[in-house]
């Protein structure tokens, strides 16, 4: 049996072909790791179909700098005052814009089944419309709640304490105080949150809650979603009037855009250094780590394309001499035959036409 060989004139084309298709798997990939994070898509809910634009910002704040909810209540007022000094104003029985905040620290929790060190996260404001986790059972913890005395569990927790999903109204003791269980959620799905979420058992509760159980804890994130109708308006009104001090500010609505992801390219190595003195979130440490690989497969893309892409534009452009070719031989012909019958229509008209009998019917 002889052996397939490939003619030569056919190598270029067939690699270009294989690199088209890995610059085209690279591309899917890509847009898979851009979608895998609902905590990014705050802004697109709260637009919903208003058509307007919004943009959904983050900031982080140092150990040594963290907030308090007074901080947060006088930010608002702030930003009110420039959102209404911007000629923007909310729809009826609706609001303009929305946020949430959190801070973090370990408990003790205690249910049926015994007793358990937990990290608990303390949110205030929306929180769970930036994080959406599933609801396996209840509700979510909202800031409208009357009395803070209520406690979300994640799936693991619910295990550990009470053997069950179904808790709604059952009680848990931190401090010697009880806490009514909201609901249970189940944690993120996908593998950068899995990979970013390290603390096992979890719960959440609202922050003044936590910070009556924890005097020292304070808030090192906040977040919001408001309106903006030019490039970094919204980024902008909270860099210049949030107390960020020696925070970090991020604009997660365009954490995938190709300015970003180059940016993210540069700083290649700078991002593992810690020098801001910011633990991060797991959250935003999902984020970073989409970030990286969207970076790298967008590189990819375009490297595995660049050589199809050159191809495909030069036979694009012998194509298009070839059609221009023709079209002038084709046009030049039209042309001469034009200028023939013309002529011949001229002659016709000032010579005449002759009979059979070779006389002039002029």
């Amino acid at each position: 049996m002889k052996p397939i060989t490939l003619s030569k004139k056919w190598i270029f084309p067939s690699v270009c072909g294989v690199l088209a298709l890995l610059a085209a798997v690279c591309l899917a990939l890509f847009w898979r790791v851009c979608t895998a994070l609902p905590t990014l898509n705050a802004a697109s809910t709260w637009a919903g179909e208003s058509g307007q634009p919004f943009a959904q910002i983050a900031c982080y704040l140092p150990n040594e700098k963290l907030l308090q909810e007074e901080d947060i209540f006088s930010f608002r007022q702030k930003l009110d005052a420039k959102l209404t000094e911007a000629a923007m104003e909310a729809p009826e029985q609706g609001a303009l814009y929305t946020d949430a905040y959190s801070g973090k620290a370990t408990l003790t929790v205690t249910g049926e089944r015994g007793n358990a060190e937990v990290k608990v996260i303390g949110v205030g404001g929306d929180f769970f419309r930036f994080h959406p986790l599933y609801l396996r059972s209840g509700s979510y913890l909202a800031e409208t709640d009357l009395m803070k005395d209520r406690v979300l569990l994640d799936e693991e927790l619910a295990w550990k304490l009470f053997g069950g999903m179904d808790l709604t109204g059952l009680t848990v003791t931190i401090n010697s105080a009880e806490y009514y269980v909201a609901g249970v959620v189940s944690r993120e799905d996908d593998r950068y949150s899995s990979l970013a979420y390290t603390d096992g058992a979890g719960m959440f509760m609202s922050f003044s809650a936590l910070k009556a159980c924890r005097e020292e804890v304070g808030i090192n994130c906040y977040e919001a979603v408001l309106p903006n109708p030019i490039s970094a308006f919204a980024a902008n009104t909270i860099r210049e009037n949030f107390p960020l001090q020696d925070g970090i500010l991020v604009e997660n609505s365009s954490r995938y855009s190709l300015g970003n992801l180059l940016t993210v390219m540069g700083d290649f190595g700078k991002r593992s250094m810690g020098i801001h003195g910011i633990i991060y979130p797991y959250w935003e440490n999902a984020v970073r780590l989409t970030e990286d690989y969207a970076a790298l497969l967008l590189l990819l893309t375009l490297l595995f394309a660049a050589l199809p892409t050159a191809a495909l534009c030069v036979v694009t452009v012998r194509w298009m001499r070839t059609v221009l070719n023709k079209g002038g031989k084709w046009l030049k012909n039209k042309l001469e035959t034009s200028r023939e019958q013309r002529r011949e229509k001229q002659w016709q008209k000032y010579a005449g036409k002759k009979d059979e009998n070779g006389q002039s019917t002029v």
